[in-house]
């Protein structure tokens, strides 16, 4: 099946792409490339694959990423945030094929016709959310002949510090300064101020019924315009009580927009303290359930009738999933789906885009079951 290149394959969501690899795929060599080279060699020997290899590299120079990626059949990009594009436009450069966990943005979706010009795929997009609720939405389309309208929500529960990466995902989808909080309606993309749009969801137990929001993921951005005729999209999102409690007092008290103050005589960030005080103490790193639920609506008609398809995952309890693994395991393995069906050819198109629109979605889904997820699907006349 060829070699397959996972950056940041040890970090705390890929390090589950790098086992689903393991267990599922048929690729000849499995490298895992991480800046801590002592890490990802114990966590390649743990898993006793003589298939693993490791190297290591450096993220925040584009030309060490091209280096690295050449003569590789596909990248998958596990990395945070702050190196998406970076990854992007190397696997561009290297000429070999790339996922990446993080949602596609305005900058990123831009490189769509150099990703074509190298012919390349390069998907954005393929963990839980921007990935799972894309492939789910793509399949609520498919079956109407007319949509109109698309709401996604997500509760994602974790500990709010679960790592850096984690702390800084759940502190920018709150901050008002994050101007991407996009819903579409008719033809626009709208900003919108933290905890707005607020939303009851009756997530499958045991999350239960929680409260989600507005929140700056690439939804609203690739599935209005890869979506048919769809007028209206929505994401709405929510972390553990506790969490959202703490991150809506950091708000609702100024600490986005503080400058420095004096203390003591030294000058403190206060959110930089809020940082490190919570990735230093145990309780930054605690929560009672470990786990994630989406739930995808897609409204429109069919056979001339007005109706809504409503998609809903779980998994299986967090006792049986691996503890804190639940968590992570809903973000890095659709990441190794993806790449795992880029590499058997099921790609649909070259060029950048969101998964939507260049994985199949019915048998992402299907893969997905395979691996212990549990998908619902109701049809509701409207």
């Amino acid at each position: 099946m060829g070699r397959i290149l996972v950056l940041g394959g040890v970090g705390a969501m890929a390090n589950e792409t790098t086992r689903d690899l393991v267990e599922t795929s048929k690729f000849d060599e499995i490298t895992i490339a991480d800046i801590d080279i002592k890490k990802a060699k114990a966590f390649a020997s743990q898993l006793k694959d003589n298939r693993l290899k490791v190297v290591g590299f450096d993220a925040s120079k584009v030309s060490d990423m091209v280096k690295i990626m050449k003569g590789y059949d596909v990248v998958a990009n596990g990395l945070p945030r702050i190196f998406s594009l970076k990854a992007m436009k190397a696997a561009i450069d290297a000429k070999v094929p790339i996922l990446d966990l993080i949602s596609p943005e305005e900058e990123t979706l831009a490189l769509d016709e150099k990703a074509r010009a190298a012919g390349i795929s390069a998907v954005g997009g393929v963990g839980i959310t921007p990935g799972i609720t894309n492939i789910l939405a793509k399949l609520g389309a498919e079956r109407l002949s007319q949509v109109e309208q698309i709401d996604i929500d997500f509760a994602a529960f974790r500990s709010i510090a679960h790592s850096p990466a984690l702390l800084h995902v759940i502190l920018w989808e709150f901050d008002p300064n994050t101007k991407i909080r996009y819903c579409f309606e008719n033809g626009k993309l709208i900003p919108n101020p933290p905890f707005s749009g607020e939303r009851t969801v009756h997530f499958p137990d045991p999350i239960g019924t929680q409260t989600t929001y507005y929140v700056p993921h690439g939804e609203s951005q690739t599935l209005s315009k890869n979506i048919e005729g769809v007028k209206r999209v929505y994401i709405r999102g929510t972390f553990p009580p506790r969490a959202m409690g703490l991150v809506r007092g950091l708000y609702e008290y100024g600490f986005y927009g503080s400058k420095s103050i004096l203390y003591e005589g030294k000058k403190i960030s206060p959110l930089d303290f809020v940082r490190k005080y919570l990735l230093s103490v145990p309780q930054g790193d605690q929560t009672e359930l470990w786990g994630y639920s989406v739930q995808a609506e897609v409204i429109g008609f069919l056979k001339g009738k007005k109706v809504m398809i409503r998609f809903q995952t779980t998994h299986p309890p967090m006792e049986e999933w691996g503890g804190t693994r639940a968590y992570d395991k809903n973000v890095g393995i659709p990441l190794s789906i993806g790449a795992q069906l880029v590499a058997a050819g099921k790609i649909k198109r070259k060029g950048l885009d969101g998964a939507e629109n260049m994985l199949p979605a019915q048998e992402f889904v299907e893969e997905l079951r395979k691996r212990g997820f549990r998908i619902s699907e109701e049809l509701t006349d409207l």
